[in-house]
């Protein structure tokens, strides 16, 4: 690469000092001005490796700038007259060839005249190209640097969003577990020991599913919907014949990825602040569907509507914000959006559907 760069100045001085000889009357060969300048410009490509590999040793940073530009200016003047010191016994070597004496014929042949005319016609410019190969390595070497510092960056986010959503699902099966064992526990001291007994067995469907999981981010929904109705079957429990559930899940979004155990919260929310607290019989309503690149699942439940000016965020229950912030921490985010509706309160997931990879079980 360095040697097809050289032939850039070679072609450029060379026809410099042809034109410029031909203005003084000198008959000379292009082919032999640049064969001149090719024997100089091309040792660049030799000593050039070696000025990149002296960034690298020596790299200008906030740490010793000046140190390693000190260093940089004695090498530059070294390598500057290194070149120059080849040139010049490489020119004397071309000159002499057994070629047609026209070619050189204009050329000074003086050992002590062609030294000095490099030194004053070149070694300023052996200095800048010695300071353009430094800056260019600094910048790639940034480059590279900077590239690397953003991979790890964005690995590091990717991590750290990643334990995030770990901690929010922790976060929620403690108190899940909480419920459940207290509406068993109700069951045994109703004496009602057989209907205890399936729901501990639902409970260790729910507990193989929530281990098979553990690891996992997205989950299709229709896991999820088993997952949801397993934990139903246990609240159904507590209600008796007093809870209807209405099921209306688009068979085609049964596919879509949905953040793991992210529907069990909000459905308990409903229980809780909705259901629980009639007397009457209750309906919970789950709905699904796709529309506009977005999955849209709706809960509805028909308990009182929500306090005027109500804020998931503001809540005292850690239900909500913890789907809230879970949502929030998702690339692209979702959203929830919570209403009275007149017959109760809907609580809509707004997922816009992605490209991630879905875990499924078994």
């Amino acid at each position: 690469m360095l040697a097809a760069a050289a032939m850039v100045p070679s072609v450029a001085v060379a026809s410099q000092l042809y034109f410029g000889y031909r203005m003084r009357g000198v008959r000379m060969p292009f082919a032999a001005a640049l064969a001149t300048q090719l024997f100089h410009w091309e040792l660049w490509a030799v000593a050039g490796p070696f000025v990149w590999d002296l960034e690298r040793r020596w790299p200008i940073g906030p740490a010793r700038r000046w140190h390693a530009l000190l260093r940089h200016l004695a090498a530059a003047f070294v390598v500057a007259a290194a070149v120059l010191a080849a040139y010049l016994a490489l020119y004397h070597a071309l000159i002499r060839l057994p070629i047609p004496p026209s070619w050189f014929a204009g050329f000074d042949r003086s050992l002590a005249g062609t030294a000095v005319f490099f030194v004053t016609a070149y070694f300023h410019l052996e200095l800048i190209v010695y300071a353009a190969i430094v800056a260019v390595a600094h910048a790639s070497r940034a480059t590279a640097l900077l590239r690397a510092r953003e991979h790890e960056a964005l690995r590091l986010e990717a991590e750290l969003t990643g334990a995030r959503l770990t901690a929010l699902r922790m976060q929620l099966q403690p108190h899940f577990l909480f419920n459940t064992l207290h509406t068993i526990g109700s069951l045994v001291m109703q004496r009602q020991n057989e209907r205890a007994v399936a729901l501990l067995a639902e409970l260790g469907g729910l507990l193989r599913d929530t281990l098979a999981h553990r690891d996992t981010d997205l989950t299709p929904l229709g896991e999820e919907i088993e997952y949801l109705r397993r934990y139903l079957t246990i609240e159904e429990a507590r209600f008796a014949d007093r809870l209807r559930i209405d099921w209306d899940i688009n068979p085609a979004a049964m596919d879509a990825p949905v953040p793991a155990f992210i529907l069990q919260p909000l459905v308990e929310n409903a229980f809780r602040h909705g259901i629980s607290r009639r007397v009457e019989n209750s309906t919970l309503s789950i709905a699904a569907t796709l529309e506009e690149g977005a999955l849209r699942i709706t809960i509805d439940n028909d308990g009182p509507p929500l306090p005027e000016g109500f804020v998931p965020e503001e809540g005292s229950g850690y239900g909500l914000k913890n789907v809230t912030e879970r949502l929030k921490a998702r690339t692209p985010p979702g959203r929830i959006e919570l209403s009275s509706t007149g017959a109760g309160v809907r609580a809509t997931l707004v997922l816009p559907l992605s490209d991630a990879p879905v875990a499924r079980s078994g």
